[in-house]
Order: C-alpha cells, then structure tokens, then sequence
C-alpha cells in the first residue's frame, strides 16, 4: 500500500539547507493500521504530507497504493488522491457554509459519483450524527465537526486513510469514542489507515507503530493482525 524508499527530504532556510527527513523506508501492506509518532517539528506532518503527493521529496522514491509517486505529474497525484485517498485533517477544514451532510457528500460530488446523498446519509448514520445531517459546522461541538470529517473520509470507499492528529483537539472521552469509530471503520471498510498522532492510547491500537526522531524512522510491532 505504501512503498518509501531512500527518502531524503530538505528545504532551504536563507544561505543554508535543513534536512528534515533522511534515508526513510517503509512497507505498509493493504488494510494495516499505522501510527507515526514522535516530538513535535520531529517531521511527522512533512512525511504524511510527502506520502499525500503533496510535496515531492528531495531524493528518494515512493509508492502508493501501486503508483509511483515520483512519476506523476501534479494532475496525476491530485487523481489519485481524489479517487483512492481519504483525509481526517487536525483542524476539520469543514466548509462553513455547508451543512454536515453536505460536507460529507462533498468528495462524491466533485468525482461525479452517483448516489452521493444516500451514502453520505449512511456514513452520518454510522458515525452517530443523523440528527444533525442539516446542522452547520459552527452548529456542532468539537466532537461532532470531527466526526463529520471522519464521516466525510470515507466517503467513496478510499483504500488508504490518512489522518493528521484525528483526537488532537479532542478532550478524553471524546477521543476514546472517535478512536473506537476510526478502528471499527476501518475494519467494515478495510482501508488502510496511516495516523500522525501524539495519542499514546491511539498508537497502542494500531498494528505498527513508527516513531521518527531527528528525520530518521525506527518501527516497532503494535496490536496483532
């Protein structure tokens, strides 16, 4: 599902040149649940971004889900995300004037994917929010923006889930809930999930477990296949 090879990430800061990733491999295999952990400004948003197509890296290569990001065009990387990405970022980014089933159908509507509304109505229903389909952002707790994002994620059936920080603004029991909803998804959906995370209960759960420290990856085993 994710293949990095030799990847070495640097920007330039004035006269000089900051490396921030250095020499990272990885093999995710399809459906496995991953945690990046580690310091903060350790890396760990460059590499999902890195992973997302959204940046290029400065020498190495990867590969997701079979596509060799390194040999698409931008175009090409937006494609796959749009058809085989889903995102949780940390921050929501709901669109204010949309309304939570709005929201959700969003992705499916720019695919031009039929049935959008049902399966966004049927993603709510999962996710615990289908009294609040017609409710807009500002109009829902943290908790509930959050799940609306979850829900929204999967919209489409991704095969790969990237998740920035998903119980970042979360307070305890709030998050415990969305760990449990990401996990149960994930497994009804069987897309692979990939979390950035500071959540040690979260981590734990996951099947592998990488921690990056000064731009360099070590991984440990996590919760059994």
């Amino acid at each position: 599902m994710i293949v990095v090879t030799d990847l070495t990430h640097s920007v330039s800061v004035g006269d000089e040149t900051l490396t921030i990733l250095q020499g990272i491999n990885l093999d995710v295999k399809a459906g496995q649940s991953v945690a990046l952990v580690g310091r903060s400004g350790s890396g760990k948003s460059t590499l999902l971004g890195l992973l997302a197509g959204l940046e290029q890296p400065t020498q190495g290569e990867i590969r997701l889900l079979g596509q060799p990001l390194h040999r698409l065009d931008e175009e090409g990387r937006a494609r796959l995300r749009a058809e085989q990405i889903g995102f949780i970022f940390q921050s929501f980014h709901l669109l204010p004037s949309l309304t939570a089933l709005e929201n959700v159908m969003l992705p499916a509507e720019i695919r031009g994917l039929p049935q959008a509304r049902v399966q966004a109505k049927a993603l709510l229903h999962e996710v615990g929010l289908e009294a609040r389909l017609h409710h807009y952002p500002a109009q829902l707790s943290g908790g509930e923006q959050q799940r609306v994002a979850i829900a929204r994620a999967f919209m489409g059936q991704p095969r790969l889930l990237l998740a920035d920080e998903p119980t970042g603004n979360l307070d305890r029991h709030t998050g415990e809930r969305i760990i449990e909803l990401l996990f149960r998804l994930n497994r009804e959906h069987g897309a692979g999930l990939f979390i950035v995370t500071h959540d040690e209960q979260l981590a734990a759960r996951c099947q592998l477990r990488l921690h990056l420290d000064a731009g360099r990856l070590n991984s440990t085993a996590g919760a059994p296949l």
